[in-house]
């Protein structure tokens, strides 16, 4: 396996570092508008903004994605009160890169995982980037860390 360059590696647990690029752009967007109701003395806009650049910040910092092959599952951690979604290796179907244009602009790409629970197709993010090509390699590491260890079985 080549090196990993989106995870650490512990044992048979694989933890993807986390992905600051397009969750920090939200964060400081809010907090530009916070400092502009502050300049033009809007409480409104300094409290509603203030708050949601906290609340996405610490959603950020809560996000995480790992594989654990030993309990072969996914581990998946998305917003603030969601608890973990596990999703056994064995029903995971397929990705999804979703790419969101605006007027020949890229502004958002999105690694999807699709999987099976109680015979219904599920849907669940995984990571977002300003890059199709950040996404894809996400994806191909991912794959590799999977076929290395179907490999050993």
């Amino acid at each position: 396996m080549n090196q990993l360059k989106k995870f650490t590696k512990e044992g048979n647990l694989y933890v993807m570092k986390r992905q600051y690029g397009f969750g920090l752009i939200v964060v400081l967007g809010m907090i530009a508008f916070t400092i502009g109701g502050i300049y033009y003395k809007n409480n409104a806009v300094i409290g509603i903004f203030g708050v949601l650049a906290v609340i996405c910040f610490i959603s950020i910092w809560q996000e995480g994605f790992s594989i654990d092959l030993d309990r072969k599952e996914f581990r998946i951690k998305n917003g603030l009160i969601n608890k973990p979604v596990l999703i056994p290796i064995a029903d995971f179907l397929n990705f999804e890169l979703v790419k969101v244009k605006y007027n020949l602009i890229t502004t958002n790409v999105s690694l999807n995982l699709y999987y099976k629970k109680e015979n219904k197709e599920k849907c669940t993010g995984i990571a977002q980037a300003f890059t199709t090509r950040s996404m894809q390699n996400l994806m191909n590491e991912i794959n590799e860390i999977l076929d290395e260890h179907s490999r050993k079985i």
